[in-house]
Parts: structure tokens; C-alpha cells; sequence
């Protein structure tokens, strides 16, 4: 056998012992096996997403998982709006508002994987930062104008020249720490309002307010928590308070108090409203006597009787000084007489002395004040005396070295130990002057206004009649407003105004000037002053249907147009001398306005087809309409005074009388589609009509008997909102079919809404009033 024979022949056997090895189930090592599976990296059972329940547009959301640190899965990210990541630990730009489903799936090397789910709700607050909002974290409605806020103050309390608060309305307090020149809002947890507050040190105070509301602070106001209230109520409740422990409310004689700090209360009626010593005792007027409590007014003691029964009595307390000063009148061989006295205790009412008042006038009734225990002053007549020795001796005060001779010298105490004189000159100039040491010094000043209240030495508190408060940290040489209405807040309130997106706008001020904003109406600045202030009886208003076109209509009851967003202005063609009431444009070229004639005897339907470039009169109306809306070239409804609701199919040239179901002013109509029309009124009146105007529905879930609702708009045909007086905002979110009241934090009356997308809108109102929203106003 040749060499290649016996290779041949050696490989067929090693095939065929192969082959029969295989057969076997033989082989051996060699022989081909199953690869062992795959282990995958475990994924944790409680897979779970960490991010912001809240978040805002282009805020660079971050998101990550409890999974996002191990090693050996992948990560699969959804957010919601189209976006997706591979990262573990991602960040995400959400470019519009609205709620979103973000889904992370993680999945391992086994191809097993598990998904799990988040709600990440988007809001727009960059135009509401730092602004004082009826909601937390930026939420709810907020004071773009004024600020902090357009809320009536009710009452402050200053502990130095420095740190103070206020109350008001709505449950609102804040704080200033630099003498009321900046105020910051701190959390009430109450929109009920609030009157009365007062700090017994930098961290201890009491707010009280209506319906018995009463909260307390332990942290300078950081959180206020609420008390137990006095059974009835009481309402316009004042405070006293002594020590960090120890609290009085009182109103009408009817009190509640506290000498633990709220762990226990008591309550009791009184006469009067009593005065709350330094030592925790309570003193007050009864009949013919001052009485007296040391258990905050459980039991209580004649501590002194009085003359006359008190009548025209005061009394003063100073520590366990208490001094009573009166006054016993009548005929003496008939002349009448005025018997000045006083009675005066130095040791809390334990022992008391009568002092008749060596060197005062008989023939006239003093009025007393002291500054301290022993310093005090008393005005009669033209003149005033001064005591350095408790009331037993009293000496006259030189009059002004420039009075003028024969004019009058009037006295005053504005506060307790506070005297003020006016009189004229030498030269008939009138002269305020005040004094804080019962008439030893004098300088210029004036009390501004209402009672003031001290402060310290030099620094005084004061509300003017104008509702202004101001601060003097000279003793009432000058004075520094830190709230209250400003002087030109009517000239600012906003008469219209439009947005085109969230951040650019433009607003017409009472004052005349066109506004425009660029950072969602935080600030603004004057493009166009001079705009005519005049009035007559229509709204002015904003309409455009674009980011270029719009119309203006102005004070002055003429419409302006605009094709390039605002930069300019055409008067348009208007017949005669109309003045226009309201207007509504259906599309670029047709528009339909309500006007008066020169003489305001009648109103007038107009129409144009040229973007309101001319107008042409369509009919003559029989009644006073307030406002019209069209949902197209033809059709459009017309709403106003008495309920009244006409509808025309046909351009204006006919117009037809609808029953609308009520008597009350219709004051502004929208639409919500094609076909839904919206009405809003006096009285509370919201109806809507799905048939083009034909007929009406009030809607069921609105209940605002004596609220008068003043605008109402659409954003889609599922979301609207209506606003009107005493701060009133409501909003819908299925079609009108139920109604919810928002918390705006003011009570002025609202007259204009506007939303741009579905969380960022806007509502103006009385006082300069500007409130905006980017979380839809919750």
C-alpha cells in the first residue's frame, strides 16, 4: 500500500470511529455543548424615579433612579414631550407648560427589564420671582403691581426702627427688616382678614383678624400657628401683650387671654376694653370706680371710686403707678366751675392719694397726659400746664414767641405724653409744632395724620387719613411712607393690556401712556405718552390676531390699528365723530364695533372689511349694549344694560332680541368655539349659550349673588377663566361645566384676564392692581 493509500485509509478511520463514537453518545471532552446562559445585573424590585414633582419651562429638570449607580443596566428615558435619553441620570428641557408622563425602562444583560413612571407637572414662573404670590413656591397669583402688594394694610407693629410687620387682608403679614423700606410676605396659613398684630420681642407675636382668627409666632413670624378662638368670635379684636408669655385680645369689653403662652385661656366681659400692666394686671372703668384683676380678668376688684362716675375720667399706668385724672363740673352762684382732680396710687392700687391740682384753672375741664410717673401736662382752654411733680403742682407754658398777637393757640394730644400746638405766626403763618416732654421743648413737626404710635425715643408710627402709614425716626419731624396706596396708583392701573406670548406685552394706562413689557410684565416702560385719558363709558381694549396685526381701542372711543406688533400706530377712517364702546374683529379684515353718535343720543352697530381702515353703519340699536363678539363675517352677538342680548346673521344689518333670563348689566362677552358664546355680569351673572346666542344657560356652579363678574376669556374650548369684584377669580377646566373659585390674595375688583398658554396668565384690576400666574392660578 503506497503512502498516500494508507493516509487515505487512516483518515477514513478516524471518520468512521467519529461516526460511531457519535452514535454512542460518546466523544469525550471534544465533543460541542449548550453555552450557559447569561447573567444579568439584578434591577432593584422597587425601581423608582427621583426628580422635581414641579419644575418650570428650560429649567434643566434632572432626573435619575435608584438604579442609576449600578453598573451592567441601560437606561431608557421618555419624558413626555417627545424627548428620550439613554443616560442615568439625565436632564431634561421642557419647552412648554403642561403635565407630563416620564417613563424610565431598565433593562439589564438578560434582556430583562422593568419600567416605572413620574408626573412632572411644568410650570412658567420666571415672571413671578421673587414676587409676593397667594400661593407657596411661587404658586397662585402674584403681586406684579404694586409691590409687595396691593393688599390694604389693617395694622403694623414696629418693635425698633428696623423690624416690623403688617396685616391685612386676605390673611396676608410681612415683614420688613430695614424700617419698612423693603417688606417680604411671610405664610398666614389663613386668607381670612386680618387687623390686629403686635410682637412682645423679636420672636414672639400674635396676629388677630375676623372671625375669631387668632395665630401666634415663636420664630419672628417664619411660621404662624392658630389659636383657639373666643366663643363667639370676637371681631376687630386689639392686642396687648406682656412678656413672651402673656397675651390680652380684647374687643368691646370682651376679652381673651393667655398668661402661658396659648397652653391655657381664659375669657371674660367686661365694660370696656381694659389696659394691660406691666406686672400682668389688668385695669378698667366700672360705674363709679377703677377695678382691678390680677387673674386676666377671672376676678376682679373696686380699686379706686371715682367722682361723677367716671365721666370724662382717663387713667394712665406706669408700672404700680396708676394715675386717674378727672374733672367735677357744675354752678357755683351760677357761674360754672370745673373741680380738676387727681387720685394717683403707687403701689398697684394697694393705697391710694387725692390730689387736688395746685395752680390749674377752675373754670375750665383739663385734658391730661403724662409721659411718665412723675412729668405730665394738662391743656385748658388756649393754655398749657406742665407737672414735674405728679399732678400736684402745675405751671403754665410760655405761649410761641411768634404768635401773633390776637390769633388763636389751640393744644392737642394726638398720643399719650404727645402734645402738639397750632397757631400763625407773626408773619399769618400757620404752624404745627410738637412736643414729647409735656411742653418743655417744642420743635416743627406734625403727627400725620391718625394717632401715632411710639416706637422708641425718636421713632413714631402713623396712618394717615389716605391710608398711607408712614415712619418718622426724627419724632415726627419727617415722615417716610412704607405702605398704603401710592399717589399715582390710578394713573398706573392698566385700562388694557395684551400678551403675546410670556414674556412681551402691551398695556394702556389710565394715564394715557402705552406700556410695553419684555419680561412678562415685571417691568415696563413708555413707548407712547399721551394718549388721550378721556372717557366715554367704553373699556378700552387690546385685540390681535397675530404677532403683527392688532387693534388699539383708546379713552378716547377710537380704534387704533397696528400691522407691525405695536412699533406703530394708524389712525383709522372713523365716520363723523363716533365714539366707539367695544369692538371685535372675526379675522384680519372684518371687524364690528359699538358706537355712540356725536350727540350720544343712540347707538350704532359699524362694520369694515378692511382691517377697521373705514367703517361703514350697519343699523341703529334700540337699547344700551356694553359689548359684541363675532364668530364670523356674518354672525355675532351683542350683550349689555338690563340683560340685554341681541344676535344678528347677517353682518349687523338685522339684529334680533334674545331672551336672556336675567336683568342684570351684561358687561363682557367671549367665545369658547365656533358656536359657544360666554357672558359675564353684575350680580354674578356667567351664562353661556352653545347655539350662536339663540339661548342661555346659567351655570349652576356659580353661586355670586352680590359679586359683580367683569371679564371673562377663553383659552381653549375646555379652559377659561372669569374675574370681577372683591378679587374674584374663577376657572374651568371642562367647558364651563363646573367652576372653581382661585385664591387671588387681594380684594380689589379684577376687570381684565388674558392667559397665553395654559398655566401663564394675567388679571389687572382697580389701584394699579397687576397680577400674573404661572402655575394656571392654583
Amino acid at each position: 500500500m503506497g503512502r498516500e493509500e494508507r493516509a487515505r485509509a487512516g483518515w477514513a478511520g478516524v471518520l468512521i470511529s467519529a461516526a460511531l463514537l457519535s452514535a454512542c453518545g460518546g466523544g469525550g471532552s471534544d465533543s460541542p455543548s449548550t453555552p450557559p446562559p447569561v447573567q444579568g445585573v439584578a434591577i432593584p424590585d422597587n425601581l423608582a424615579i427621583s426628580a422635581a414633582a414641579a419644575t418650570d419651562v428650560a429649567a434643566g429638570t434632572a432626573f435619575t433612579s435608584n438604579a442609576a449607580s449600578t453598573a451592567g443596566l441601560s437606561f431608557a428615558w421618555t419624558f413626555g414631550d417627545g424627548g428620550t435619553s439613554t443616560e442615568p441620570s439625565p436632564r431634561h428641557d421642557f419647552a412648554k407648560v403642561g403635565d407630563y408622563a416620564v417613563t424610565l425602562k431598565v433593562s439589564n444583560a438578560a434582556g430583562v427589564s422593568k419600567d416605572v413612571k413620574w408626573t412632572v407637572s411644568v410650570f412658567n414662573r420666571a415672571h413671578v420671582q421673587g414676587l409676593n404670590c397667594s400661593g407657596t413656591d411661587g404658586g397662585g397669583w402674584c403681586w406684579q403691581a404694586p409691590r409687595p402688594t396691593g393688599t390694604t394694610p389693617n395694622a403694623f407693629f414696629f418693635l425698633d426702627a428696623s423690624n416690623g410687620w403688617s396685616v391685612g387682608d386676605n390673611g396676608e403679614i410681612l415683614r420688613s427688616r430695614d424700617g419698612g423700606s423693603t417688606w417680604t410676605k411671610q405664610p398666614s396659613g389663613l386668607t381670612t382678614r386680618l387687623t390686629a398684630i403686635r410682637f412682645a420681642d423679636a420672636n414672639t407675636g400674635w396676629a388677630a383678624g375676623d372671625a375669631g382668627a387668632l395665630l401666634r409666632t415663636t420664630d419672628g413670624g417664619a411660621h404662624w400657628m392658630l389659636q383657639p378662638a373666643a366663643q363667639p368670635p370676637m371681631a376687630g379684636a386689639s392686642l396687648q401683650v406682656q412678656g413672651a408669655s402673656m397675651l390680652v385680645a380684647s374687643s368691646g369689653g370682651r376679652i381673651l387671654a393667655t398668661g402661658d403662652g396659648g397652653a391655657s385661656w381664659t375669657q371674660a366681659a367686661l365694660p370696656q376694653d381694659p389696659v394691660l400692666g406691666s406686672d400682668g394686671s389688668l385695669w378698667w372703668f366700672e360705674g363709679a370706680a377703677l377695678r382691678k384683676s390680677t387673674d386676666l380678668g377671672k376676678t376682679s376688684t373696686a380699686s379706686t371710686a371715682l367722682d361723677s362716675s367716671g365721666y370724662g375720667s382717663s387713667f394712665q399706668v406706669f408700672g404700680n403707678t396708676v394715675i386717674v385724672a378727672g374733672s367735677t363740673s357744675g354752678y357755683v352762684s351760677g357761674i360754672w366751675t370745673s373741680t380738676n382732680w387727681i387720685r394717683r396710687t403707687e403701689d398697684g392700687g394697694a393705697t391710694w392719694q387725692t390730689i387736688t391740682p395746685q395752680g390749674l384753672p377752675g373754670t375750665g375741664q383739663a385734658v391730661t397726659q403724662f409721659v411718665d410717673a412723675a412729668v405730665g401736662a394738662a391743656a385748658v382752654g388756649n393754655a398749657l400746664y406742665r407737672s414735674t411733680d405728679g399732678g400736684r403742682t402745675w405751671v403754665v407754658t410760655p405761649p410761641p414767641a411768634s404768635l401773633q398777637p390776637g390769633s388763636y393757640l389751640s393744644y392737642s394730644s394726638p398720643a399719650p405724653g404727645v402734645w402738639a400746638r397750632q397757631y400763625y405766626s407773626t408773619s399769618w403763618v400757620s404752624m404745627t409744632e410738637m412736643s414729647l416732654d409735656a411742653g418743655a421743648t417744642w420743635r416743627p413737626g406734625a403727627a400725620n395724620g391718625q394717632r401715632p404710635v411710639r416706637i422708641d425715643a425718636q421713632t413714631w408710627l402713623a396712618t394717615d387719613w389716605d391710608g398711607v402709614t408712614r415712619i418718622s425716626t426724627d419724632a415726627m419731624q419727617s415722615w417716610k411712607r412704607v405702605a398704603g396706596p401710592a399717589a399715582d396708583a390710578a394713573a398706573k392701573t392698566l385700562q388694557a393690556f395684551w400678551f403675546f406670548d410670556a414674556k412681551r406685552g402691551l398695556a394702556l394706562s389710565a394715564a394715557g401712556d402705552l406700556l410695553e413689557t419684555g419680561n412678562g410684565g415685571l417691568d415696563w416702560t413708555v413707548k407712547l405718552a399721551g394718549l388721550t385719558s378721556s372717557y366715554y363709558g367704553g373699556r378700552p381694549r387690546f385685540q390681535f390676531l397675530d404677532a403683527k396685526k392688532g387693534w388699539l381701542q383708546a379713552a378716547d372711543g377710537r380704534i387704533y390699528l397696528t400691522d407691525d406688533a405695536g412699533a406703530s400706530w394708524v389712525t383709522p377712517l372713523q365716520p363723523g365723530s363716533l365714539a366707539i364702546v367695544a369692538f371685535h374683529f372675526a379675522d384680519a379684515a372684518n371687524g364690528f364695533a359699538l358706537a355712540y353718535d356725536a350727540q350720544g343720543a343712540r347707538q350704532v352697530l359699524l362694520s369694515s372689511t378692511d382691517g377697521g381702515k373705514s367703517w361703514t353703519q350697519q343699523s341703529v340699536l334700540n337699547g344700551t349694549y356694553i359689548d359684541l363678539k363675532f364668530s364670523s363675517a356674518l354672525k355675532g352677538v351683542l350683550a349689555g344694560q338690563g340683560g340685554a342680548v341681541a344676535v344678528t346673521a347677517d353682518g349687523g344689518k338685522t339684529i334680533s332680541g334674545r331672551f336672556s333670563g336675567t336683568g342684570a348689566a351684561l358687561q363682557q362677552l367671549t367665545l369658547s368655539d365656533a358656536d359657544t358664546f360666554w357672558v359675564v355680569g353684575d350680580g354674578g351673572t356667567l351664562m353661556s349659550s352653545k347655539d350662536g346666542g339663540t339661548t342661555w344657560t346659567q351655570q349652576a356652579s356659580v353661586s355670586l349673588p352680590t359679586i359683580g363678574l367683569r371679564a371673562v376669556r377663553f383659552l381653549t374650548a375646555q379652559q377659561g377663566w372669569a374675574v370681577g369684584d372683591n378679587g374674584t377669580v374663577l376657572a374651568t377646566t371642562d367647558g364651563g361645566v363646573s367652576w372653581k373659585k382661585q385664591f387671588a390674595g387681594t380684594q380689589n375688583a379684577l376687570t381684565q384676564v388674558l392667559f397665553v398658554d395654559a398655566r401663564t396668565g394675567w388679571v389687572a384690576g382697580s389701584n394699579g392692581t397687576l397680577l400674573a400666574t404661572g402655575t394656571g392660578g392654583q
